[in-house]
């Protein structure tokens, strides 16, 4: 077999619908790069490349693991005469952005052939995955075949004809991913690895296994070429899922500690401790800071006579993974009281968040209000009993969340700062403030406490959301023009394409549900939407590993 280095660009398509499959291609992807040089026939060095790499895709040999970067992944079965080795092929998928508690309808992986290969090639394979919450990349140091296995796996015979980077995809591996997403650790965004184990399938005439192209599969320049890789060529995995209502918990986060000193009756220390300190909760008096470390957030109108003071609230929540343009269900911070208050402590707050697509932390020289508002806001006119360290929760959020991970920039993993903003209420003999715990709630050794923490009190974002369709897939490669006749259309559409080979068309309607789908071949095809009511839609057409996207009108 032949072996060269190769080259790849980051490619990442997603696509996420509510109400029925959520389809999800999630390719091999760069975890590195290298130099690799240029050679003339006497071994000159004439050149040098700086090639992307990925330690994503491996093979073992035997009990043995090859190079992490070769133009092609093996699996099955070697049975020369005296020359027998069993392959066993890695490849693992990052990113996977399935919410835990997702039902995987069905999933595959595709791959391209990167030889031709006939039906007495026979190459017996069974697919497990690494039965971790989130997979590692692969080493020279650890075998594939040492990673702990999940109980799920399938078996693949591969007995049909190959040709030369045709495309072909495993049986359906949907019991193995559900088991790694039902884990008690999964999260949205980890990885999963799958092992490709071949057998020994007895000394033969034929080489049994299968080869397919890798990661790093580019037009080697030491043989005339360009050092350009096939996106459409790297290993993908595909999954089709329902996914149910997601509900997302981020509490305030440690940013850093700090060291506090105790001291006895005489203000003598006599001893100290270090403690968790977090930034991301922050209160500003007036037109100054207040401290970043203090046991409570105070919120509201302090209006003694001589005395007034307004106190805005900082709360900053950090990895809130929420696709960008998720449909917000619900959302809400959640509180714990810092002090009683009665009926008569009336808080007139105003909530917003920080118009950006990653929220930075607090510091003490810039002033929380100083920070751009989002559009949306919500009044929250405190007015009831709040008792001893009792759970509070703010009004309705989901319009200025909703409005942040509709941002252009938004990524889901960033960060939302909410402003909690209070207004000048007049003189008052009741201190309207409100007061709740801020991650910095330790019981204060210097009163006796053991400077713990308690979790439970630290402010929470609870956001609920579902997930649409971006209506969007990035690649390197997109399809030279599609036409689509009629446009608007009232029964068929018509679509002519300029390259050859097998496509598959996709009707997406406005909420970015699939209500349609045809394979066309050659280059040209017929869809029929005269069931389909009058609207807008988007035509998605796929072929040879391209994309491209139209907007089509049904009247």
């Amino acid at each position: 077999m032949k072996k060269s280095l190769l080259i790849f660009s980051v490619m990442l398509i997603s696509i996420f619908t509510f109400g029925q499959n959520v389809k999800l291609v999630v390719p091999v992807v760069k975890t590195g790069e290298t130099q690799i040089y240029v050679e003339d026939d006497n071994d000159v060095v004439i050149d040098s490349i700086i090639v992307s790499i990925s330690s994503d895709d491996a093979e073992q040999e035997n009990d043995e693991m090859d190079t992490l970067m070769d133009d092609d992944i093996d699996a099955g079965w070697e049975g020369a005469d005296g020359d027998a080795n069993i392959l066993t092929a890695g490849l693992r998928f990052q990113n996977i952005t399935i919410p835990h508690g997702a039902t995987i309808d069905s999933a595959f992986i595709v791959i391209t052939s990167h030889e031709p290969k006939t039906v007495e090639d026979v190459a017996k394979l069974t697919i497990y995955a690494d039965a971790a919450n989130n997979a590692p990349s692969f080493t020279m140091d650890s075998l594939l075949s040492d990673r702990t296995a999940t109980a799920a796996s399938v078996k693949w015979e591969v007995a049909e004809t190959w040709g030369l980077w045709s495309n072909h995809q495993s049986p359906d591996v949907k019991n193995i991913v559900q088991e790694i997403i039902d884990r008690s650790g999964w999260t949205l965004g980890n990885s999963i690895a799958f092992i490709i184990k071949g057998e020994n399938q007895g000394v033969t005439e034929f080489e049994n296994a299968r080869e397919w192209e890798s990661f790093e599969n580019i037009a080697d320049p030491e043989e005339g070429g360009d050092g350009a890789n096939h996106a459409e060529r790297v290993p993908k995995l595909v999954i089709y899922y329902t996914a149910p209502n997601y509900t997302l918990v981020v509490p305030i986060v440690k940013t850093g500690e700090t060291q506090i000193y105790v001291e006895d009756d005489n203000d003598v220390v006599i001893d100290s401790i270090i403690v968790s300190i977090s930034t991301d909760d922050a209160e500003q008096e007036n037109d100054e800071m207040d401290t970043l470390i203090d046991d409570d957030i105070d919120a509201g109108w302090e209006g003694a006579d001589g005395n007034a003071n307004i106190l805005t609230a900082g709360l900053r929540f950090q990895s809130v993974t929420i696709p960008k343009g998720a449909i917000i269900e619900t959302a809400y911070i959640e509180v714990t009281s810092h002090e009683p208050k009665t009926v008569e402590d009336v808080a007139k707050l105003t909530i917003s968040a920080e118009a950006t697509d990653n929220a930075a932390t607090f510091t003490m020289e810039n002033l929380i209000t100083a920070r751009t508002k989002t559009t949306a806001s919500v009044k929250w006119d405190v007015a009831e009993t709040w008792g001893l360290w009792t759970t509070q929760n703010s009004p309705e959020l989901k319009s200025i969340v909703q409005e942040i991970v509709s941002r252009s920039g938004w990524v889901s993993g960033n960060a939302i700062a909410f402003i909690v903003n209070s207004e000048n209420q007049g003189v008052t003999e009741f201190e309207n403030a409100r007061e709740w715990e801020s991650f910095e709630n330790i019981a204060d050794p210097e009163e006796g406490g053991d400077g713990a923490n308690h979790a439970e009190r630290v402010p929470k974002l609870y956001v609920t959301f579902t997930f649409v369709t971006d209506v969007q897939e990035f690649t390197k490669q997109t399809l030279a023009q599609v036409k689509i006749y009629p446009n608007p259309a009232k029964s068929t559409v018509n679509v002519k394409l300029n390259q050859e080979g097998m496509a598959t068309a996709t009707i997406y309607n406005q909420l970015g549900m699939m209500v349609n789908q045809v394979v066309l071949s050659d280059t040209k095809g017929t869809i029929d939407v005269q069931d389909l009511p009058m609207g807008l839609y988007y035509l998605q057409i796929n072929q040879n590993g391209q994309v491209t996207s139209q907007k089509l009108i049904i009247e």
